[in-house]
């Protein structure tokens, strides 16, 4: 007999007579296998850790739930961390009953989304990484809209669950008249179709052309004026307003005058447009990202680099995330070879310092994104090469280990810093919540730094600098700091430290307010 393929029911035979394999596939076993799970956590058995969020505490298995969700087996599998070792781990922002419905799904694959849970189960599901349940919570919104609730929905349905969103639009957007002529609904609602849709046949206007949108729906309800207009004012999003209509028109207006938030909100776009903060200094709220409507992108900004026979490259590329395409800048003139570093401070980006291979220089160029071309600042207080640098309250920080000094464009003069507490070599820098932060390893007494067994740097240390004292601390975590082997790149966005290994996918988190390490995915490569 030749060999063939018998199938019956749950059994497989595979062969021929003579060598024979027969292969069973029980349909009914991981249903089996999760409702055994489910059993042993109900009878509190096995369990080896314990999640717990508004006072209450659930026992549960971490191979579980790293096997339902990325966020948990970053957490539990994804390197030594706090929490891979605690036995009770306190989650933010996840309400209990949030929590336990999505428990529930880890260990039966099943979740009731009601109108009660809809929403903060969404937001729980987002964070921790449940995608099923998240699709579930979208499809629920989406079936569910009416006037009155559309904008919670719109504003609570994460950006990437395009269908709900869209959705949420398309009603909003054929559903104007209801938002322009009801006089029950929140004020904030009226301004709905005109401030929150997508770009589209509906788009939204311009910041400039909201805020006299804004002004004009309130005529309308002027007992409810005062009390309103912060928060309408607060969604016009006024850094993105020209400076002129802001002198004009806004900070003239008697309303704007009366209430210390729409105040508040004011200083706050001068900061931004002056360069004294970066929007991603701290959390970005909404108000700090541009409408489409603007034509306004954040864009990426590639400068230098290595050719595939490394030779250094002086060409500078962008891309736009919004049109996914990429195109040339001006490129760095032809005698800054390497060694210098890059630093974006309001629109425009510095390089300071480098060298072409014999000498080593104390120039500064600064690339002007409104003219598309490289002009020479002035220039430091010495020649550096492999330095850091950072921008931070509308100045540019260099750190090296020689030295340090910053350079304020509005005085048009370097002025010197406190030196590290220790020479650096490897540094990187990057500003995060009023401070610049550096990582690298020091100086040995005879150069060089120390590496141990296994390629390991000895001594790797993060300082933060203090520009009202011209001071420099040590950081210390209480959970200690990660094992490195090699000294690393840092960013910041949005008040969060990352540190980015050049040997690993991983990436290492830390809050600089709690001094803590926080666990997020790893990179898809090298």
């Amino acid at each position: 007999m030749e060999e063939d393929e018998i199938r019956a029911g749950d059994f497989v035979i595979i062969g021929s007579d003579e060598d024979e394999t027969l292969c069973q596939h029980d349909t009914a076993y991981a249903g089996a296998l999760l409702a055994g799970l489910a059993e042993l956590r109900a009878q509190g058995k096995l369990c080896d850790v314990a999640l717990r969020a508004d006072g209450l505490t659930y026992p549960c298995h971490r191979a579980v739930l790293a096997a339902a969700s990325p966020y948990f087996r970053a957490m539990f599998a994804g390197g030594p961390l706090r929490e891979s070792r605690e036995q009770t781990v306190q989650l933010q922002e996840v309400s209990a009953g949030s929590l336990s419905l999505l428990l529930d799904f880890a260990y039966t694959g099943r979740v009731c989304v009601t109108g009660d849970n809809a929403e903060p189960l969404l937001r729980a599901a987002d964070l921790l990484q449940f995608p099923a349940v998240k699709e579930a919570c979208c499809r629920y919104l989406a079936r569910h809209l009416d006037p009155a609730n559309c904008l919670d929905m719109q504003v609570a349905t994460p950006g990437n669950l395009d269908a709900a969103t869209r959705r949420c639009s398309h009603f909003a957007a054929h559903h104007p008249p209801f938002y322009s002529s009801s006089t029950s609904l929140h004020p904030i609602l009226l301004l709905h179709p005109l401030l929150l849709l997508p770009v589209g046949a509906h788009a939204p206007p311009p910041p400039r052309q909201a805020f006299a949108e804004a002004f004009a729906c309130l005529s309308s309800c002027e007992q409810n004026r005062q009390r309103f207009w912060p928060e309408l004012f607060e969604r016009v999003r006024l850094p993105f307003v020209r400076r002129f209509f802001l002198l004009a028109h806004v900070e003239s207006e008697p309303l704007v005058h009366r209430s210390p938030r729409c105040l508040r909100l004011l200083r706050e776009a001068r900061v931004l447009q002056g360069a004294l903060q970066d929007r991603h200094d701290r959390l970005c709220p909404l108000r700090f990202h541009p409408r489409p409507s603007t034509g306004l992108a954040e864009i990426l900004v590639a400068v230098g680099g290595c050719d595939q026979d490394c030779e250094e490259l002086v060409s500078v590329d962008c891309h736009n995330p919004v049109t996914g395409q990429w195109r040339y800048l001006a490129a760095l003139p032809e005698r800054v070879g390497g060694g210098y570093s890059i630093a974006a401070l309001g629109n425009d980006i510095y390089a300071p310092g480098g060298s072409d291979g014999t000498t080593v220089f104390s120039s500064v160029w600064r690339y002007n994104s409104g003219v598309n071309e490289w002009s020479e600042a002035p220039e430091m207080s010495r020649a550096r090469e492999y330095h850091a640098s950072a921008a931070l309250a509308g100045c540019l920080y260099v750190v090296a280990p020689d030295g340090c000094e910053c350079f304020d464009p509005a005085e048009g003069r370097w002025r010197p810093m406190r030196p590290l507490p220790q020479p650096l070599e490897n540094v990187s820098a990057t500003a995060c919540r009023g401070r610049v932060y550096t990582v690298g390893s020091p100086r040995l007494a005879g150069g060089g730094v120390g590496w141990g067994a296994g390629g390991v740097i000895t001594d790797v240390v993060v300082h933060c600098y203090e520009p009202d004292t011209d001071s420099w601390a040590e950081i210390e975590c209480a959970d200690g700091m990660p094992g490195w082997s090699y000294v690393l790149d840092v960013v910041a966005l949005d008040g969060i430290i990352y540190f980015i290994r050049e040997d690993s996918t991983q990436v290492d988190a830390l809050d600089p307010i709690k001094s803590r390490w926080i666990r997020i995915p790893p990179m898809n490569q090298v």
